[in-house]
Order: structure tokens, then sequence, then C-alpha cells
């Protein structure tokens, strides 16, 4: 019986997946980075990932290098992340682009950095991917 519950929560939860839309997908993602869930965080990036921040453009093709390094991004004063808004630019079944705003907030809640990013996403079985980030501002991800 309960192979039988945990096989039903596996097949609910991708089915929802894939009825997400990006900006759904997008709330989820800041989710994942707010709750230091680095296996889910990396699970939201399909690979090669290109990410360019602040004109230094990265092809990322190891999905076993982590995306993120949360003990380093704390070190910057960050305790989580609010979205200012997700636009949605363009969006097609297979693949949308999306303008994601947000801040990083430190202990005192307190903003103390501001980013607009422009995400490529893909739709793939398990729902929507990123495959593309760019900022045009320098942000850290505690990776460099």
């Amino acid at each position: 019986m309960r192979t039988l519950i945990v096989i039903a929560a596996l097949v609910s939860s991708i089915s929802a997946r894939a009825g997400e839309t990006p900006t759904q997908f997008m709330e989820r993602y800041v989710g994942y980075f707010n709750a230091e869930d680095s296996e889910q965080y990396q699970d939201t990036f399909k690979f090669p990932v290109i990410r360019s921040t602040g004109g230094i453009l990265e092809i990322l093709h190891d999905p076993s290098v982590p995306m993120a390094n949360f003990e380093n991004i704390k070190k910057t004063g960050w305790v989580n992340s609010r979205i200012g808004y997700i636009k949605v630019l363009s969006e097609s079944p297979e693949a949308a682009m999306v303008e994601f705003s947000f801040v990083r907030v430190n202990s005192s809640g307190s903003p103390f950095f501001e980013a607009i990013g422009h995400y490529g996403l893909i739709h793939t079985d398990d729902g929507w991917k990123i495959q593309s980030m760019f900022f045009v501002n320098p942000i850290t991800v505690g990776t460099d």
C-alpha cells in the first residue's frame, strides 16, 4: 500500500509540473533557491546551460557541478530572495522567454541586491527547464 501511495505522489508531481506555466515554474525555481534545495534547484536546468552575467558568457555542460553554492551566497549577506515580477515575453508549447526581477534580502529584511534576468526556458517531458540565463550586471551564485 505504501508503495502505491509513493507512486501516486510521484505521478501527481510529474503531472503537475507538466501543466505548469512558465510563471509557476519560475516561482518554484525561486522556492528551491530560498529553501537551499540543491538537488531540486539543479533539476530546474537543462544542460548544456548558457549563462551570461555582466558580459561574461559561460556554457555549462556538467549537471553534476552545482549551479549555486548557497554557503558562498550567504557570505554576501543573503537570507532569501523575493520575486519583483515575472513577465513572460514569448511562449510556445516548446519554449518561453521570461524576464524575471528579484531582490536578495539580508537578515534584517532589507534588500541589498536587485537584478533583472532573461531566462530561456524549454519544455521537456518533465516540464519547464532553464536552458539560458542572461544578466546585464554581474551577479553571484556563489560558484565564482
